[in-house]
């Protein structure tokens, strides 16, 4: 599968080659421009809003496929196939799922503060008018319209656990959006409560008689009135601006019918299995279709959709109602193998985190730790159709998402949730720090994590130049060996060795390459061979001295060049 994925991708690579002459002499990069969309000519005028029952998500993620895994293993081992949507960098492009940002370019420190803010939250210097109560879900909330006519949705801290849902939900927006992830625009806000007033005829459902009632100013004020004050009698709440043309929440498996550019279905998409990392990293359990949601958007005389991640309340350390206990990540609500465990030994299983004699620390962050913390076993609420099937290489690509903030810009993404006391800040950093860490180290020693891949030299002297990221972040030696394997079968050359390579403080280093055949008869016999005869291919394992381990290699294909001796036309971890 591997084999036949990319020889398609190189493929593509090598016409983009023949047709563009747009790149560089020794690299070829796919990929770089801007959003991609496909398909918007057709968009529909009307799409059909959705809205999938949450009983039926439940009962089909945490019940029917878990309980079909234990039953008929060989279709989940069928199931983990490769990504569809990848480039010729084992990458995403840029589109209306996902937009390379602090990976592909280091964002400033005010654009992280900023995130996905375009402008200021809601006005506290006026009124707010109440046209929405939210009382599904888990936490309350209002859907607000302030006195510039923005509409913002209001959600509350829990009660006796000031800061905690509304730091975690900016703090995670912040990050997820300058990994690539689109979302709303997210604002702590403090505001007097007596600003809030009902909109005429504004109604919530009475449970105790089954219908629809009006909502008054005391009403609305009687729904928060547990709330925590703050000393000057405010209230402080998380505010996410309103999506305007909303469609409904995605699914992370399938595709959307009415959506003519949705033709890879979801739970194959590179950047929805490589949110595993970014989740497990930030600990977003609460994961789901129903925290998602579609927008149409018009953006130079373009319609197309474009998908968001929403509602990060339940992120880091909070559980938007409560402080995540140190059970968060280690099982699914509903864990068979657990609840078996315990039944076959008459209850005297334990499990680790009931071992665990940490916890909480700071009410304002709840319980977030690196202690319990397993990146390639962390587990959200329930499993996720996406998550399910990921790989090592969608794996290895979220790491790369986690690992490109530095400390600075995850200082800076903590400050946007304004957490009063310093402590508890630092503990959250250095949470986060911990994880990133440890998440590196899992996916890192994975792969052969060969980045920033270069041409250098000429076609006499080719060098193949990188960094190799785990020796970059601290997880190698200076001086690593990596076993080779050159194929060139139109050149009639094919060898394997082992090198011991001298890398810089940074990961840098460089391999000499074969020289390129330089006969005239040679190029000319070449260009008449179909596509696929032209390229060859360098496999690359990094090897760790007493160290076994089922490490993929990094396969790098390559165009031989008159001038520079080769191009680079792709690669695959």
């Amino acid at each position: 599968m591997r084999e036949v994925q990319w020889s398609v991708l190189v493929l593509a690579a090598v016409a983009a080659v023949a047709t563009a002459g747009a790149c560089s002499a020794n690299t070829l990069v796919v990929g770089q421009g801007g959003e991609r969309v496909t398909g918007v000519e057709q968009l529909p005028d009307a799409l059909a809003e959705s809205d999938p029952s949450l009983v039926y998500d439940f009962l089909e993620n945490a019940v029917y496929r878990p309980l079909g895994s234990i039953l008929n293993p060989v279709r989940y081992i069928r199931e983990k196939v490769e990504a569809y949507n990848v480039n010729s960098e084992d990458g995403v492009d840029d589109g209306p799922w996902f937009t390379n940002r602090n990976g592909r370019t280091p964002l400033s420190l005010e654009s992280i503060a900023r995130g996905a803010n375009r402008g200021p939250g809601p006005d506290t210097g006026g009124s707010f008018t109440v046209i929405r109560v939210k009382l599904e879900g888990i936490t309350p909330g209002y859907t607000i319209r302030d006195q510039t006519g923005r509409e913002f949705l209001l959600k509350f801290d829990p009660v006796d656990y000031a800061e905690l849902a509304s730091a975690a939900e900016v703090i995670s927006a912040r990050l997820l959006y300058a990994a690539g992830y689109h979302v709303p625009e997210t604002f702590v806000v403090e505001f007097d409560p007596d600003s809030l007033e009902a909109a005429p005829g504004l109604q919530i459902f009475d449970e105790t008689i089954g219908h629809q009632v009006l909502c008054s100013d005391e009403c609305v004020a009687g729904i928060i009135a547990d709330r925590n004050r703050l000393p000057d009698g405010r209230l402080r709440a998380l505010a996410s601006r309103i999506l305007p043309n909303a469609i409904g929440p995605f699914s992370f498996e399938g595709t959307r019918r009415d959506d003519p550019a949705d033709s890879i279905p979801h739970e194959h998409r590179r950047e929805l299995r490589g949110l595993y990392v970014m989740a497990a990293w930030l600990s977003h359990l609460d994961i789901k279709q129903h925290n998602s949601l579609d927008v149409v958007v018009e953006e130079d005389g373009r319609r197309f959709v474009r998908h968001y991640l929403i509602d990060f309340g339940a992120t880091l350390g909070s559980g938007s109602v409560y402080p995540r206990e140190p059970r968060a990540g280690v099982e699914y609500d509903l864990s068979y193998t657990q609840i078996l465990a315990r039944f076959v030994s008459l209850g005297a299983y334990t499990s680790l985190w009931e071992r665990y004699k940490g916890g909480m620390e700071y009410p304002s962050i709840g319980f977030y730790s690196a202690d319990l913390f397993e990146p390639g076993a962390w587990k959200p609420t329930r499993p996720n159709p996406a998550f399910h099937r990921k790989t090592v290489r969608d794996g290895y690509w979220g790491a790369k998402l986690v690992a490109s903030f530095d400390e600075d810009q995850i200082r800076t993404a903590v400050r946007e949730g304004r957490l009063t006391n310093p402590n508890a800040e630092e503990s959250l950093i250095q949470a986060i720090l911990a994880r990133q860490q440890a998440t590196l180290s899992y996916w890192y020693r994975r792969v052969t994590p060969l980045e920033n891949l270069e041409i250098v030299g000429s076609r006499d002297a080719p060098t193949l130049t990188f960094t190799d990221l785990a020796a970059g972040h601290g997880l190698a030696g200076g001086m690593r060996r990596y076993e080779l394997d050159f194929s060139f079968p139109a050149g009639d050359v094919e060898f394997g060795q082992v090198l011991r390579i001298a890398l810089d403080a940074t990961g840098r280093g460089e391999l000499p390459l074969p020289t390129a055949v330089v006969s005239e008869l040679f190029w000319r016999d070449l260009a008449e061979r179909p596509l696929k005869e032209r390229i060859a291919r360098l496999e690359i394992t990094a090897v760790d001295e007493g160290r076994s381990t089922d490490r993929n290699s990094v396969r790098i294909y390559l165009l031989p060049d008159q001038h520079a001796g080769y191009r680079i036309v792709g690669r695959a971890y």
